[in-house]
């Protein structure tokens, strides 16, 4: 049966489980970020005014893709979590429904996006730019259904196990988009909207050959429309993750329109720019914490599934030991390399004034590597713990926190700005933490109380210790 080694693998040791679905992510993310980068690189040399478009339109455009984003997180747990109770016949309907669902959604979307995104780019503090910056947004919102697919596709092949097929998709869209770029930027004069252009295409070539993947029975799962009939109890596991999660990532964007426009209010250009491009290094930093975050979700969604009690802790104790691990040895390297890192993106003479700031900024940004790291961990599992809500409420908390933290640091100056993020990062990497902690020891205890099997007492008395003891228990 094909993609059965990859289901076994989801389903075994929990190490194995979480080395077999990050590691292809992972390359598959820095694949991504690197195309990011090129994109970023490719139009630096067309000003910094098309840098400062593309920031602007940044949440325009992210708002459409954070809701496939979301749905992705839902089928992602939900199918998991059927395939771990080896309820295949659930798992195939969650597949299907949610293709219907995405394209319903991505029209109304389109629609709506059409006419809210110029007075949103305005709002923002793009009056000078704004038709630069729907040259670069339009080509977004003629494909909103390609752009959310990107993400529901990944989740569906990480939902059974087989993130080198994701991995392998992923890399050909980056490819596609790095080859695109040149030409279509510079070679045909398109600018902006080239670069906007290419990525679309590079989505679009994902759906095709997904699309091919699953009609053509090549994936341990089928996706069959004909004779498909909406059933509620499939598609409420993925609707009770992907709302809220659809919603948190929609009104993010939203929530840094203000935040940008204080950002840009204070700074300039030059400002925004180097706070916003400073933090696409520490993005980098953060590829393989994100990697075996997703990750986590669907090996606890599965182990749910299983009532595996034992692999949800050895799981989540993994998870907090490679990741904090990695993240500090990032943020000491890119700390000492910052003066060097920021040269990449000065290939123009409108760029060079801006180094010296774009390089301060990282530097304050690098202490964010490990508070980032508990809070993506803390909300993978909140998410496959069935309690995405309240990983949505923390998540739009933090944001609103930044919008008061940088009106006040904005009277201050630039850099009060960047140590803003850093304190409010610190401060909520706290609150996530201990929120994650309790709603674990809560879903342990469920699964040991619905489990027909009892673990044996020293994994329990384990398990006890790593709750009253969350550092001594990740490093054990």
């Amino acid at each position: 049966m094909k993609g059965t080694k990859d289901v076994d693998n989801l389903l075994g040791n929990p190490r194995r489980a979480l080395l077999t679905m990050s590691l292809p992510l992972l390359f598959a993310l820095v694949v991504e970020n690197l195309q990011t980068f090129v994109d970023g690189i490719w139009c630096s040399g067309l000003g910094s005014d098309a840098m400062s478009a593309i920031s602007m339109s940044h949440p325009v455009y992210g708002m459409i893709g954070s809701i496939g984003t979301g749905i992705g997180v839902g089928v992602s747990a939900a199918i998991a979590k059927y395939v771990g109770a080896g309820d295949r016949r659930s798992a195939e309907n969650v597949l299907t429904g949610s293709i219907l669902v995405v394209l319903a959604v991505s029209v109304a979307a389109s629609m709506v996006m059409w006419f809210l995104a110029e007075p949103l780019i305005r709002f923002c503090g793009g009056d000078g730019s704004v038709e630069l910056c729907m040259e670069y947004t339009r080509p977004f919102l003629l494909t909103s259904f390609f752009l959310m697919m990107n993400s529901v596709w990944a989740g569906m092949m990480r939902s059974e196990g087989a993130a080198r097929m994701s991995m392998m998709l992923s890399v050909a869209a980056s490819a596609i988009n790095m080859v695109l770029d040149p030409v279509l930027i510079y070679g045909l004069g398109m600018g902006v909207q080239g670069a906007a252009l290419a990525t679309c295409i590079s989505f679009m070539s994902v759906s095709a050959i997904a699309f091919s993947l699953y009609l053509s029975n090549r994936m341990f799962l089928s996706m069959r429309f004909r004779g498909y009939r909406f059933e509620k109890a499939p598609m409420k596991e993925v609707l009770i993750i992907a709302v809220p999660c659809a919603v948190e990532m929609l009104v993010q964007p939203l929530i840094s329109v203000p935040q940008n426009a204080i950002v840009y209010g204070c700074g300039g250009e030059e400002g925004f720019v180097a706070y916003t491009y400073a933090f696409r290094f520490i993005g980098i930093a953060l590829i393989p914490t994100i990697a075996i975050g997703k990750s986590l979700i669907p090996v606890i969604s599965a182990s749910i599934g299983q009532n595996d009690s034992r692999k949800i802790m050895e799981s989540c104790r993994l998870t907090y030991k490679y990741t904090l691990s990695m993240e500090f040895v990032f943020m000491v390297v890119i700390f000492i390399l910052a003066d060097v890192l920021v040269n990449v993106f000065m290939n123009s003479d409108s760029m060079a004034p801006i180094h010296d700031e774009m390089a301060l900024a990282l530097r304050i940004y690098t202490l964010t590597c490990i508070f980032h790291t508990f809070r993506i961990v803390g909300t993978s599992i909140l998410q496959a713990s069935r309690h995405a809500v309240v990983a949505s409420v923390l998540t739009l908390t933090r944001e609103f926190m930044f919008l008061g933290t940088f009106a006040v640091a904005a009277t201050i100056s630039m850099h009060a700005i960047y140590w803003a993020c850093d304190l409010t990062n610190f401060i909520m990497m706290f609150v996530i933490t201990l929120t994650a902690w309790h709603y674990l020891k809560k879903l342990v205890a469920d699964v040991d109380a619905h489990s027909a099997r009892h673990l044996p007492a020293p994994e329990e008395e384990r398990g006890r210790r790593g709750f009253r003891r969350p550092l001594k228990f990740i490093y054990s």
